[in-house]
């Protein structure tokens, strides 16, 4: 896959100063960066030092590299993001305890019922638990392309294989979780 040629440009004025070209790409990734971060990492707080370390390391590394980040930046972003989510989950972790009272949230006069509440953050729990229980590259794949659109020959890139095979990658990776979100719930798939 050829890069963007609009992104391209923006990377070469970065690299030429425009701080506007940075915060540029920075808003184009922030939200995608963040979210690949979240399903990869333990905590949100993980996340979010995952998300501003890979952009410290592509914004210092663009300027250094030749021509634009093969791909583009978005692709060799998000396997930035995935190599320091990895180094992130080996890390020795210590306990932490929440600050905040559990079921602090207040619903909206509008919204839902308690009993629908519940069961909506049931439904979320046990797909959150599914996904969780899937190797790294199903949890990448599915990420990438289910939850932040990203299409499959950009997800090949970041996970360093061709576009058929990560097609075929996000197959068994959907199969896998709706596989597990059926036995959570007791149910035939």
């Amino acid at each position: 896959m050829t890069p963007d040629p609009y992104e391209a440009r923006l990377v070469a004025r970065f690299r030429d100063g425009d701080v506007r070209a940075l915060e540029t790409l920075f808003d184009r990734y922030a939200d995608r960066a963040l979210g690949l971060a979240v399903r990869l990492t333990e905590t949100r707080e993980d996340a979010e030092e995952v998300a501003q370390e890979a952009f410290v390391r592509a914004f210092r590394h663009a300027r250094t590299l030749e021509g634009t980040p093969t791909g583009g930046f978005g692709p060799w972003l998000f396997a930035i993001v995935r190599n320091l989510a990895a180094d992130k989950r080996r890390q020795l972790r210590l306990p932490t305890l929440s600050l905040s009272a559990p079921g602090a949230e207040h619903l909206a006069e509008d919204g839902p019922t308690p009993a629908e509440e519940v069961l909506r953050r049931a439904e979320r729990a046990a797909l959150l638990s599914a996904l969780d229980g899937l190797p790294e590259e199903w949890k990448t794949v599915l990420t990438l392309c289910d939850l932040l659109d990203v299409p499959h020959a950009e997800a090949a890139q970041v996970l360093g294989r061709s576009p058929a095979a990560a097609k075929s990658l996000h197959y068994r990776a959907r199969r896998a979780l709706r596989d597990a979100y059926a036995q959570t719930w007791g149910e035939e798939p």
